[in-house]
């Protein structure tokens, strides 16, 4: 019987000099080339970038994304857009207005069009959406 394996993309935010450090750790620890390793920047977040990137875990194995990684997120991507699923809650409840009663959050639709190139993420209880912008260097 095949193995069947987990995808996590996880989102970094790291200072902006310890960039090339982190990357390093991602190769060694994880085995990510750097090719695999998408940076992005923010206005929101001047002295940071965003990294992102999978991790494979097979089945059955866990990762603590804390242990390895505490300033990272686990993260969903429509497009362009960037989401974690407490964010996107947010933004259902905050669409909905006063209308949210006994709302199916999975059936709900998104116009993701709205929040390509953008990250969404909670920050003090609060949905923040961030506009983000691939480094291509």
């Amino acid at each position: 019987m095949e193995n069947s394996v987990k995808i996590m993309t996880l989102a970094s935010f790291v200072n902006e000099e310890k960039v090339e450090s982190f990357i390093k750790y991602l190769n060694k620890r994880f085995n990510l080339s750097p090719e695999k390793i998408f940076i992005y920047t923010s206005p929101e977040e001047k002295d940071k970038k965003i990294l992102t990137f999978r991790i494979y875990l097979r089945e059955g194995k866990k990762i603590n994304t804390k242990t390895f990684f505490p300033t990272t997120i686990i993260v969903h991507k429509k497009g362009e857009c960037f989401y974690t699923i407490n964010a996107l809650n947010k933004l259902i409840d905050r669409e909905l207005g006063d209308n949210k009663g006994n709302t199916n959050y999975k059936d709900y639709e998104i116009d993701w069009d709205k929040y390509q190139d953008n990250i969404l993420i909670v920050k003090n209880n609060e949905l923040t959406i961030m506009d983000i912008k691939r480094n291509f260097s």
